[in-house]
């Protein structure tokens, strides 16, 4: 299905109206309630890690899990590392009280040719169905150099399914790519991390925002002893909207690091959003020099586009457990949220080196 630039202009401006009038209540609450930031109280899995690398195809890690509940099982996507170092998009499916046996499908996708923006990896699997088919977004690695620190990253596929278990990408090039945010005209890297709402239109239609991932970091082959990890590791969250799940449009910063919050003064990474009762959640990896790592932090939002994060350093709610799977780092969040619950899917150690792990918290009453 083809969108025409007026149709999506019209719903465009639909969303800015409503979202202008709610970033407005949003700015009020913010004001307001900042200091006033609630946190989900996350209970680790005692089984964790849920997943652990260990077949051909995973065995350097399981990187960016993301989960979809479908016909009662949790079929969790993720970027196997191979024995060969090289990142595919893999399948693995589990039944949900039997969170540790997991069934692998290994690898679902082919990498691209040479030259293509999946030539050397593909990572950070993003599903979501739109329309009759179920969408696919990954984040494809190349061979490409400029002067980004992340340059090799500059585009995100799609691949299309009607089972989950059968994919075909829908085109050798990308759908979406890093240019177009105003706020950083002139960056090209970009990762996915994220997930994607749906928002339906006044005429019926649905339109969908894709939350992702922005690096406009530059590179600095001393940057250690310049000080400059801020420079090279800068991420930033961002969304882009379509009708479609293929033309995105609208692409905008909804979450920028705060460089005078220790938790996140280097990066912000991966905003994964819920609806609530009265707005929107959202949990992210915030990268900083306080663990010098990365640690899961939250967020509140009346309509997903401004975002309460609280006080300095009152919004990190799951952070490293020394000595354990998941003590170097913790990071790369997936959410299922649940009757009265919400559920973590997240990385430990090593970017998915140690594995999946698993939380679960009840919903907050005030959401």
């Amino acid at each position: 299905m083809t969108i025409s630039r007026r149709e999506f202009l019209a719903a465009s401006a639909a969303l800015s109206s409503t979202a202008l009038s709610l970033r407005q209540c949003a700015a009020e609450d913010t004001a307001t309630n900042e200091s006033q930031m609630s946190l989900h109280a996350w209970e680790r899995d005692a089984r964790n890690p849920i997943f652990v690398p260990r077949s051909d195809f995973d065995v350097g890690g399981a990187q960016g899990p993301f989960v979809v509940l479908h016909d009662g099982q949790w079929w969790m996507f993720y970027a196997g590392i191979g024995k060969d170092g090289v990142q595919r998009i893999c399948l693995a499916t589990a039944h949900p009280e039997k969170p540790t046996e997991w069934e692998r499908h290994g690898p679902i996708l082919d990498l691209g040719p040479k030259d293509a923006f999946d030539e050397r990896g593909a990572t950070y699997p993003c599903v979501h169905r739109i329309g009759e088919k179920w969408h696919l977004y990954y984040s494809g690695r190349s061979s490409r150099e400029n002067k980004f620190h992340f340059s090799n990253y500059w585009g995100i596929g799609l691949a299309q399914s009607d089972d989950l278990r059968h994919w075909k990408k829908h085109s050798p090039e990308p759908v979406l790519q890093g240019d177009g945010v105003q706020e950083y005209p002139d960056s090209r890297a970009l990762v996915g991390l994220g997930n994607i709402i749906a928002l339906p239109q006044p005429d019926g239609r649905m339109l969908y925002r894709m939350y992702y991932t922005l690096l406009p970091g530059l590179k600095d082959p001393n940057y250690l002893a310049n000080g400059t990890w801020h420079v090279i590791e800068h991420k930033v969250c961002v969304a882009a909207h379509s009708l479609d799940g293929i033309e995105w449009r609208d692409r905008r910063v909804v979450l920028e690091r705060r460089r005078n919050v220790p938790t996140e003064d280097i990066g912000v990474v991966g905003l994964n959003v819920w609806k609530t009762k009265k707005g929107y959640r959202g949990i992210y990896t915030g990268l900083g020099t306080k663990f010098k790592t990365y640690a899961l932090a939250e967020a509140a939002s009346v309509d997903g586009l401004t975002w309460n994060r609280g006080g300095d350093q009152e919004n990190v709610s799951l952070t490293l457990q020394p000595g354990k799977w998941d003590g170097g780092m913790i990071g790369y969040p997936c959410v299922l949220p649940e009757n009265g619950s919400v559920r973590l899917f997240y990385n430990g150690a090593g970017g998915g080196g140690t594995g999946v792990g698993m939380a679960v918290a009840a919903m907050l009453d005030n959401d």
